[in-house]
């Protein structure tokens, strides 16, 4: 009696593990704050693909990318990052830029990708006025 237990126990088990749901696919949640925590709307995430060269690519988006590709008012961006999947060393790579902010470019792993990816950006400091008396080139 006790082995149909057992088998039936470990039958269950596996159908239990078979039917649970999957992980999150690893690339696609990114939270973008800033210093304080804070979400940053309208971050845009670059897909930094391994073929192309960064500086001469010109890429032109459709509206639906645009808006996966754009963090939203709690700071999110929900995009397939696919195409910045390196084979090479099996990871994302991208940018995150936002006007007032310094750029964040990173790698990051595909088995360390994390269900969401919080990214911090630091403000730019403001440029200083120039000194009162000073000459101005002409």
């Amino acid at each position: 009696m006790r082995i149909p237990l057992a088998v039936s126990v470990a039958v269950l088990a596996l159908a239990c593990a078979c039917s649970s749901p999957p992980k999150d696919a690893a690339g696609g949640r990114i939270m973008v704050v800033d210093a304080h925590g804070a979400p940053i709307p309208g971050a845009f995430l670059t897909l930094l693909a391994e073929t192309e060269e960064p500086a001469s690519r010109r890429v032109t988006y459709g509206s639906a990318e645009l808006k996966a590709q754009t963090s939203d008012a709690q700071g999110m961006i929900r995009a397939e990052l696919d195409d910045c999947l390196w084979e090479s060393d099996h990871s994302y790579h991208f940018r995150i830029r936002r006007r007032g902010y310094e750029d964040v470019t990173m790698s990051v792993s595909t088995e360390l990708f994390p269900p969401v990816l919080r990214v911090e950006m630091r403000r730019l400091e403001p440029e200083a006025p120039p000194a009162p008396g000073a000459e101005h080139p002409q």
